[in-house]
């Protein structure tokens, strides 16, 4: 893709985000984008030579906005508990103040794409996102100056998992909404439900 990205590109852009939203990602297709920019199926391709860096165009600002969230919640706590409970209810208010972006981020790019051979959610082109990582090591480092766990390798994976714990509630959020399901009253006691298994309060 060339480097510098021009204003059909970022048409494209905002074409295939209104696609998602309308019609859901499954029919995010080059014809469809081409045809709603009014360009041809070619200069598609010229900026986003396959699915994959199409998608990881429209979503790679949102991970990089979720990581932040992350990581500035995380960043003044002086507990591994504390840690816990703000990343999961800074990245819960995150994500549950905007369910079509989660929809994007987190739906979209598993659209014809094989599941990752650990069951984990993966984002684009089959791999954890960069900035996604540094969540991950942001609150690892937390965990293990924090004593609650010795290595690093094992807090990372640590945080990789309450992360894809709170996607999971986000998840069922986004099929409430979507459904317009009267159980979306409960989320909020769901998530502070998993804040303290994640990370029970001291007696």
């Amino acid at each position: 893709m060339p480097a510098k990205r021009g204003e059909t590109a970022n048409r494209i852009l905002i074409a295939a985000r209104a696609l998602v939203k309308a019609k859901g990602p499954d029919q995010l297709t080059f014809d469809a984008v081409a045809a709603e920019v009014g360009v041809s199926k070619q200069a598609v391709l010229y900026w986003f030579p396959n699915k994959a860096r199409l998608i990881e165009a429209l979503v790679r600002p949102a991970l990089e906005a979720e990581s932040n969230a992350g990581k500035v919640a995380i960043a003044s706590q002086t507990s591994a508990s504390e840690a816990i409970r703000a990343y999961i209810s800074a990245l819960a208010v995150f994500h549950s103040s905007d369910l079509e972006r989660f929809r994007l981020m987190y739906v979209t790019p598993q659209i014809g794409q094989r599941p990752g051979r650990d069951g984990t959610m993966l984002t684009t082109l089959g791999r954890i996102h960069p900035s996604t990582t540094e969540m991950y090591d942001a609150l690892g480092d937390k965990l293990v100056e924090y004593k609650r766990y010795d290595r690093l390798i094992d807090a990372r994976r640590a945080a990789a998992a309450i992360h894809t714990a709170l996607l999971g509630l986000i998840l069922r959020m986004a099929m409430s909404d979507a459904l317009n399901s009267p159980t979306r009253s409960r989320d909020d006691a769901l998530v502070d439900a998993l804040v303290n298994v994640m990370a029970p309060k001291a007696a």
